[in-house]
C-alpha cells in the first residue's frame, strides 16, 4: 500500500516520468551498491583501456587527420578527468603510429623495374608470395617509391630471404574495403608498411647488393630460412593438407595449404588454429613453465628451499619471446605475447595471474605499440573470450569462498543429498569435464556477437 501510495502521489505531482523514477529507484539502489563495489575494489581502472581503445577507433574513423597540437594537450591536461584523458591518450597512440610507419603508397597500376632484398619467402604448391624491401624503382621518384611491396610468383624461386634481387613487377595499391565497415586491406597495409601488391614479369635475377641490409634484416631473414626449411620439412614427413596443417601451426607458414582445404577450414571457423595467436603462445609458455618447474621439483632440496615457480615463470618468459621471433613475429602473436608476459610476470611478483586487471594493463599495452590492432577481430575476439572467462572464474571464485551454494546463501539446503550433489559439483566445475565445458560456453557467448560481424 505504501509503495502504490508514493507511486499515486509521484504521478500527480511530476506525472508518468516521475511514477516512473520510483519505480526504478529500487534498480537504481543495486546500481549505487555496485558501484561502490567496483571503487572499493579499484576496478574504475578497468575502464581506462576502453576508452583509450575508443580514442583510436574515433581516430581511425575520422574523415581527416586530427592535429597534433590539439590531441597532446588534451591528453595531458585533462588529468582530473581520467576517462576523457584516456580517450585523448588513445587518439595520440594511433596518431603517432601513422606519422612512425608512414611511407609512400602507390597512386595507380604501373610496371616498373624493382631492386631491393627479399624480406620473407612463402612457398607454395606451385610458385610463391615474397615481400621486398625495395632499394630502387625505375620510373618512381624517391618520394613516390614505396617502402616494401608483396609479390606474388608463378614459379617456385630458386632462392630464398635475404637474397637482393632484381625484377620486373605489376603492381596496384593495396585494395580499400569493397564494403562499408568492410575489411579494409589498405588500412593493415598502411600500418605493415606495404606500399604496393602485384606479380613478377618474367624472370628474376640475382644482382650485388649496393649495401649491407643490417643485422636486424640479416636476422629476420635467417629466422625466415628456418622457417621455411622446418615447414618444408614437417610437409614431406607428414604429407597432403595435414601436412600443411601441422607445418601452419609450428611455423606459421600456411601458403603450403591448397585453396580447397583453407576454404573449409574457413567455413568451419577455425582459421585461428593454423594462425599463431593465442592458443599456440599459451601452449608453448605452458609447456616451458610446466615442463621446468616438474622437473625441478624432483629435487627435494631445490623445491623446499628455492623459488622454483618463479624460475619455471622467468624460463616460460624467454620461451615465448623466442617462439614469438621464431614464428616472425606478427601482430597477432606480439599480441598474445604481451597478455602472457603479463601473466607470467605476476607470477614471479607473487600476484594473481588471471585477473581483468592484467587484462586491462595487456589491452594498454597493444593499444599503445599497435593501436591498429584494435580494428581486427583477433584482438576483439581473443580479448573478449578472455575477459569473460576471468569474469566468470572471479565470480566463482568469490562465491565458494563465502560456502555460498551457487549464489544462493539465503536459501538453506534442503535435505543431505541436495548438500552430498551441491559438493559433488563444485570441483568439476573447477577442474573437471564440466568446467571445461562451461568455459568453452563463456568464451563462445562472449564472442558470439563477433563471431557475426
Amino acid at each position: 500500500m505504501a509503495a502504490t501510495s508514493q507511486t499515486t502521489i509521484a504521478d500527480r505531482r511530476f506525472g508518468k516520468a516521475g511514477g516512473i523514477a520510483v519505480k526504478l529507484a529500487p534498480l537504481w539502489g543495486v546500481f549505487g551498491r555496485a558501484f561502490e563495489t567496483e571503487v572499493a575494489l579499484r576496478r574504475p581502472f578497468l575502464w581506462l583501456p576502453v576508452a583509450a581503445g575508443t580514442g583510436v577507433v574515433l581516430y581511425l574513423y575520422a574523415d581527416r587527420e586530427l592535429r597534433f597540437w590539439l590531441i597532446a594537450p588534451a591528453a595531458v591536461s585533462l588529468g582530473v578527468l581520467c576517462g576523457l584523458c584516456a580517450v585523448f591518450a588513445g587518439e595520440l597512440s594511433a596518431a603517432l603510429r601513422t606519422a612512425r610507419v608512414a611511407a609512400p603508397v602507390l597512386d595507380k597500376i604501373r610496371i616498373v623495374t624493382l631492386q631491393g632484398f627479399i624480406e620473407e619467402m612463402d612457398f607454395r604448391r606451385n610458385g610463391a608470395r615474397l615481400l621486398l624491401r625495395i632499394h630502387s624503382a625505375e620510373g618512381l621518384a624517391p618520394e613516390q617509391t614505396p617502402f616494401r611491396v608483396r609479390l606474388s610468383m608463378r614459379r617456385t624461386p630458386p632462392f630464398e630471404a635475404g637474397t637482393y634481387v632484381s625484377l620486373k613487377a605489376r603492381l596496384l595499391p593495396p585494395a580499400r574495403a569493397s564494403l562499408p565497415g568492410g575489411y579494409d586491406f589498405a588500412r593493415d597495409a598502411w600500418f605493415a608498411r606495404l606500399g604496393a601488391v602485384g606479380s613478377g614479369l618474367g624472370r628474376i635475377e640475382v644482382v650485388p647488393s649496393p649495401e649491407s641490409p643490417g643485422l636486424a634484416a640479416s636476422a629476420m631473414t635467417a629466422i625466415d630460412r628456418g622457417r621455411n626449411a622446418l615447414a618444408r620439412r614437417i610437409d614431406k614427413i607428414v604429407g597432403g593438407d595435414s601436412g600443411a596443417i601441422a607445418a601452419a601451426m609450428v611455423t606459421g607458414k600456411r601458403d603450403l595449404l591448397s585453396d580447397e582445404a583453407k576454404e573449409v577450414i574457413r567455413e568451419a571457423g577455425i582459421f585461428h588454429i593454423i594462425t599463431i595467436s593465442g592458443v599456440q603462445m599459451t601452449l608453448v609458455a605452458a609447456i616451458f613453465f610446466v615442463g621446468l618447474r616438474r622437473l625441478l621439483a624432483l629435487s627435494q632440496t631445490l623445491a623446499l628451499s628455492y623459488p622454483i615457480k618463479k624460475w619455471a615463470a622467468l624460463f616460460a618468459i624467454a620461451g615465448a619471446i623466442f617462439y614469438d621471433i621464431a614464428t616472425g613475429s606478427r601482430v597477432g602473436t606480439e599480441r598474445a605475447l604481451f597478455m602472457t608476459l603479463i601473466m607470467l610476470t605476476s607470477v614471479v611478483l607473487d600476484r594473481q595471474a588471471l585477473t581483468m586487471r592484467n587484462l586491462a594493463i595487456a589491452a594498454a599495452l597493444v593499444i599503445l605499440i599497435q593501436p591498429e590492432a584494435i580494428m581486427g577481430a583477433s584482438f576483439q575476439l581473443s580479448f573478449a573470450a578472455v575477459a569473460a572467462l576471468v569474469a566468470v572464474y572471479e565470480a566463482r571464485m568469490a562465491g565458494w569462498g563465502r560456502d555460498e551454494p551457487l549464489g544462493k546463501a539465503s536459501r538453506p539446503l534442503e535435505g543431505e543429498r541436495k548438500r552430498m550433489a551441491l559438493e559433488t559439483l563444485k570441483p568439476l566445475l573447477r577442474r573437471g569435464p564440466l568446467g571445461l565445458l562451461f568455459a568453452t560456453f563463456c568464451a563462445t557467448s562472449a564472442t558470439a556477437s563477433l563471431h557475426g560481424l
